[in-house]
């Protein structure tokens, strides 16, 4: 028996011990905590505002706080706690506040000029510092698209709307390059994959930017105006990536079919963005015309080539095309009498205009 209550009194001395040391450790955190909050707060609102002659310093130091210095002590105190734990709307409902309580003193006079200045000062410089912190928010590459609007949107209301339109859209443009750079043009016969999947993630992008756009700023012409700038530029950025990696090999060889599905995948998904009142399709065809220039010229003149050749080397027998017979099988003799007669490399020839141009005979 003694052994047991001497080893349960060894438990309950270790645990109150345990306790003890946590409640130290709490003790000591929340210490400095206050030590922090004491060092690092801003008192320079509660000394007389600077300007006033000296007299003005003795009667402001002599006088009995008023309800609105009260106020503007609370005030200020609040919006740095609010500042600091990143309450943004919280903040931002403060600010306004503190312009209309300032706006009010400056109207019926119940501040000296000088405390009334101290006090928009205050005001300015904690603005400024919530907007650099939205700022900094919306520059982050982790940040969520719910996150990027909100922040976004929260700027604009503190009045630096163009700022918070150029990160809105300088945000989507990181994250679409980020998502660029994980895909890899592989070989010429996946060219069309990699067009595919860098089409719907170009024109997805610049979609979401231009429903985010629209949704916050409306369709203010300034805003509108920087949106289809940046649009354009992301465009012709993709449109470059699509030239170099999937284009340029096959219309140098003359593989115009190739070149033409490349251009019509790329096309139909620019097209969508059209009911946005995005037309870039014309930027698209600025740098993808050369390339089925090109494709088409080589083509042909391989065309040219194996014609001429065939041509020098041919009985000039005029006969049916074989493979016109074969099709028939058959088919009454009017049918064949009507397929026309030519000679062997005049059937070739047909041959490689209807592989290179299907549907065209």
């Amino acid at each position: 028996m003694i052994i047991i209550y001497i080893h349960s009194t060894s438990r309950e001395i270790s645990d109150l011990e345990g306790q003890l040391i946590a409640l130290r450790n709490h003790l000591s955190n929340r210490a400095s905590i206050i030590q922090g909050l004491a060092e690092g707060t801003n008192l320079n609102y509660l000394a007389a505002p600077e300007g006033l002659s000296e007299e003005e310093i003795l009667s402001f130091e002599a006088r009995e706080p008023t309800n609105i210095d009260k106020w503007r002590v609370e005030f200020m105190e609040s919006l740095e706690v609010l500042l600091a734990e990143r309450r943004v709307d919280e903040a931002l409902d403060a600010l306004d506040e503190g312009e209309s309580v300032a706006k009010e003193a400056r109207d019926r006079q119940t501040l000296p000029p000088a405390a009334l200045q101290s006090l928009q000062t205050a005001i300015s410089e904690q603005r400024q510092k919530l907007a650099d912190q939205l700022a900094d928010a919306a520059c982050q590459a982790s940040i969520s698209g719910y996150e990027l609007r909100s922040a976004v949107m929260a700027l604009k209301r503190l009045g630096d709307g163009p700022r918070a339109h150029t990160l809105l859209l300088t945000s989507h443009q990181q994250k679409l390059k980020s998502n660029t750079q994980s895909l890899h043009p592989s070989a010429a016969s996946h060219g069309v994959a990699y067009a595919a999947a860098l089409s719907h993630l170009v024109f997805s992008t610049i979609a979401q930017g231009a429903s985010d756009s629209l949704a916050i700023f409306d369709d203010e012409p300034a805003y509108s105006s920087e949106l289809v700038t940046w649009s354009v530029n992301q465009t012709e950025a993709y449109a470059q990536l699509i030239r170099r990696h999937v284009l340029a090999s096959p219309a140098a060889s003359g593989g115009l079919r190739a070149v033409a599905e490349c251009v019509q995948i790329c096309l139909g998904h620019c097209s969508l963005l059209e009911a946005r009142g995005l037309s870039l399709s014309p930027v698209l065809l600025k740098y993808f015309r050369p390339c089925v220039e090109q494709a088409l010229t080589a083509n042909l003149k391989r065309i040219e080539q194996c014609t001429a050749a065939l041509a020098a080397a041919d009985d000039w027998l005029l006969v049916h095309s074989p493979m016109g017979s074969r099709s028939l099988g058959a088919a009454p003799l009017g049918a064949m009498i009507s397929q026309p007669k030519l000679s062997t490399s005049a059937h070739k020839f047909n041959t490689m205009v209807q592989a290179a141009f299907p549907g065209t005979m």
